[in-house]
């Protein structure tokens, strides 16, 4: 007979092979730069993104409602290395008091590499670190869904993977272009998701799929924008958010929800508060 502790890791290590391998994993839903992709493996995920905000001003109201439908597309080209590609497109109404504006349509394209520079696998859990560094591309209108600057981003990630819980960290600097004399100010930004399973707890392996609670943290701070190399007084600042939600992982599939709320909203002068966001996804492995 099969000592009682020896079985038990067994089961641990089939089932942590299960999650990194033959199941589609548990990963952050807020950013898009941790989606796990596997050696010559496809990703594809798409969100359906509402984010909403309103203030009022000296007693003129400001509303802003955005949809978002964003794809992003992965592509393993080998055990370190990755690419991905990200695909919005929004519909954005603002109205301030009785004058109301709206733009839909292509937004800028995100592409970007990831490279992982450590892995460090122990029983029933790994270590990985990569980093990453991509470019925004103004493929949207200018005036409308882009504000028609060439933008570079990069990072660093880290992530922490067991049979029961997964955590992701990223620290991400964009350096944002200028176009017709304005620029949107650079961005720092901290990220940090933790993804928990809550069903087959006891390692054994679950052919249907598993249910992971995910509570997600965000901390942004933006430069004040500048016009004709003069800084707008009324923009940047800082902000932070916390994001509760849910995934359910399967085999190639993973369907996601989110909801994203301001817990700091420390923005300079008259700049919009951030409002609410509610985001729902699928994830496919190929």
């Amino acid at each position: 007979m099969v000592d009682k502790n020896v079985k038990h890791l067994l089961g641990a290590g089939l089932l942590f092979a299960v999650l990194m391998g033959n199941i589609a994993v548990a990963a952050p839903i807020t950013f898009n730069t941790a989606l796990p992709v596997s050696d010559e493996e496809i990703i594809i995920r798409q969100q359906i993104i509402y984010s909403g905000a309103s203030d009022n001003i000296l007693g003129v109201s400001r509303d802003l409602d955005i949809w978002k439908s964003v794809t992003a597309l992965g592509y393993g080209i080998n055990e370190n290395l990755a690419i991905f590609t990200v695909v919005p497109i929004i519909n954005r109404n603002m109205k301030t008091g009785n004058l109301s504006t709206n733009a839909s349509g292509l937004a800028d394209i995100k592409t970007f590499i990831r490279y992982q520079i450590y892995q460090n696998d122990g029983p029933g859990k790994t270590t990985r670190m990569a980093g990453f560094g991509g470019v925004n591309i103004p493929t949207g209108k200018t005036g409308e869904t882009s504000d028609g600057s060439t933008d570079f981003f990069g990072g660093i990630i880290l992530t922490r993977a067991s049979t029961n819980w997964n955590f992701d960290g990223q620290i991400k600097y964009t350096a944002n272009g200028q176009k017709n004399a304005f620029k949107r100010g650079n961005e720092s930004a901290f990220d940090a998701s933790l993804q928990y399973r809550v069903n087959n707890r006891n390692n054994n392996v679950n052919t249907n799929g598993y249910l992971f609670t995910v509570l997600e943290a965000s901390l942004v701070y933006t430069d004040r924008n500048e016009i004709a190399n003069l800084a707008d007084v009324n923009s940047g600042g800082t902000a932070a958010f916390l994001t509760p939600g849910l995934q359910y992982a399967t085999k190639r599939w993973i369907a996601e929800t989110a909801i994203k709320i301001p817990v700091v909203k420390q923005l300079n002068g008259t700049a919009l508060q951030p409002g609410v966001t509610v985001i729902a996804s699928m994830r496919f492995n190929f």
